[in-house]
């Protein structure tokens, strides 16, 4: 609310207005009223009514100074429209006197863009000193000079500012970059030290460590598409004492970005198909003892080390490879390692496949996951899988829940080092749980549920959950979600009986297994909405 004083400039310019221009009803509405008619429209409209008079534009700014906003500045949204408004707006007569139907379009985008840029101008204008919400910036950034001087005095806006959430993205300007020499937009160095940013969201730019001072308010750091310059990640968090959550999505980094001898103290990180600039991975050794949740998703899997988690919860590894070696199976015993404190663990097939073929051929992890409650597979049920999967459950003693997520199957390609591995895949298929002589302790004192979705009935299937009913002592729940078979039929009605029969099948053969233990329950569905 403005001070005595302002309200008295108000109502001396309304007293100019009513003698120039006759009596202005509107401008004689009590202030609260006007503002609260204000706080209906949206922030196109309160820029048009800002560039009425000097009393609106005060107006406008005192709502703004009230009420926090929300802004979402889009500038592809805003070119489409206001390409969808000329063509409708015009005959097409209008436009055939172009030189093509090209170039029309071409004078159209920069018209949008002319028209973005001056909106994004008055809008930042009107909230200068204002509490935002949350403001999203999406560029169609061309590498021109011209609109980095733009875009960078929004950022530095953006980033001087009294806004709670930011997200700058970046990675529309393919649409309209002149060619693909032009370089992701870099953001300016300026050390700065935003008060109550708690969430930082850049997509598609260049990054140094040094942009930026203490962010004391920062709680959430996403980077999607983002090239580190320089920096670390124990650099990072150094600079933001609350940070609790830090996401990399698709993002190039330095060698030994990952790398901290220093504590990190956030809860949640994320690695999603990051790479170095030589390398499709990256080395990870850090030490987290606030981490709860860790996920990793990548090409390839190099040496690593989680230390100090001693509050880690949660862990979700998938590697999309289908190449691997020893190293790589040592690779992720290393990271295994380190996971003593985890309950929930999740491993996709090229993980159970590399795990146990290190150089020591594992049989189970040398460091157990005592507190492991919860192991997640998802598989194939392929020959390959069998011996990892044993592996695992070998490597935990206090296991309560098993869940198996059947997908299509991938054969990992060991062409390249068969000569290292000559024991491990040499067994029957049909014989390998049958012949398994090293004990299971969880399945003696601990496993009391397993959850299997997407059963085709593979023999695989069906043999791994005869062994573990046959040998599961305190199992109490067993549930079996089937997927529907791809047999052919003519018609769907066909289709349908076939599944019907073929589910009443395999639901009354599973139901045949002996038991070891006396209070297992055998829940069989059709339902494929299975809650992991």
């Amino acid at each position: 609310m403005e001070s005595s004083s302002g309200s008295n400039d108000m109502d001396q310019q309304r007293k100019i207005q009513n003698t120039f221009e006759g009596i202005d009803y509107i401008s004689h509405l009590p202030e609260a009223i006007i503002l609260y008619i204000l706080s209906f429209l949206p922030i196109k409209d309160l820029i048009v009514v800002s560039l009425l008079s000097r009393l609106w534009k005060n107006m406008v700014m005192n709502h703004l100074s009230i009420v926090p906003s929300s802004l979402n500045l889009d500038e592809l949204e805003m070119i489409r429209n206001f390409i969808r408004r000329s063509i409708q707006r015009h005959q097409s007569a209008d436009f055939l006197g172009a030189s093509s139907s090209s170039q029309c379009l071409t004078n159209l985008i920069h018209s949008a863009r002319r028209q973005y840029m001056d909106f994004v101008n008055r809008t930042l204008f009107l909230h200068s000193g204002c509490i935002i919400n949350h403001l999203q910036l999406s560029f169609c950034y061309d590498g021109s000079d011209r609109y980095t001087r733009r875009v960078t005095s929004w950022v530095r806006f953006a980033l001087t500012n009294k806004i709670k959430e930011l997200d700058l993205d970046f990675s529309k300007g393919e649409l309209l970059r002149p060619s693909d020499s032009a370089q992701p937009y870099e953001l300016p160095n300026g050390s700065f030290c935003p008060n109550i940013l708690h969430t930082l969201t850049l997509t598609y730019c260049k990054l140094k460590a040094a942009s930026f001072g203490v962010l004391i308010s920062l709680q959430k750091l996403c980077l999607r598409q983002v090239k580190v310059i320089e920096g670390s990640i124990g650099e990072l968090v150094s600079k933001c004492p609350v940070l609790e959550d830090v996401s990399l999505e698709h993002c190039v980094i330095p060698n030994e970005f990952m790398v901290s001898e220093e504590d990190i103290k956030i809860k949640r990180l994320s690695l999603i198909d990051c790479k170095t600039e030589e390398w499709p991975m990256f080395s990870i050794d850090i030490s987290t003892p606030d981490l709860l949740m860790l996920t990793i998703v990548g090409r390839y899997l190099m040496t690593s080390s989680i230390r100090k988690a001693f509050r880690l919860r949660e862990v979700f590894i998938d590697i999309e490879q289908i190449y691997a070696d020893h190293v790589q199976g040592d690779a992720l015993g290393s990271l295994l390692d380190g996971f003593g404190h985890c309950k929930t663990l999740t491993l996709t097939t090229w993980c159970i496949q590399v795990l146990p073929t290190g150089e020591n051929l594992l049989q189970k992890l040398p460091i157990p996951l005592e507190n492991l409650e919860h192991l997640k597979l998802v598989a194939g049920m392929v020959k390959q899988e069998l011996p990892g999967i044993a592996c695992l459950l070998r490597s935990c003693p206090n296991l309560k829940i098993l869940t198996l997520i059947m997908q299509d199957p991938v054969h990992v390609d060991w062409a390249e080092f068969e000569e290292d591995i000559p024991d491990i895949l040499d067994f029957e298929e049909h014989s390998y749980w049958e012949l398994q002589n090293l004990p299971f302790r969880c399945l003696q004192t601990s496993l009391k549920q397993v959850k299997i979705n997407g059963f085709t009935g593979k023999s695989n299937e069906v043999l791994t959950i005869k062994f573990l009913l046959e040998n599961a002592v305190v199992l109490e729940n067993m549930e079996v979600f089937y997927a529907a078979t791809n047999m052919f039929a003519a018609t769907i009605a066909e289709q349908q009986l076939i599944n019907t029969l073929w589910f009443q099948d395999n639901s009354h053969y599973l139901q045949t297994f002996s038991r070891a233990s006396p209070r297992v329950q055998i829940a069989v569905f059709r339902n494929l909405n299975f809650n992991m």
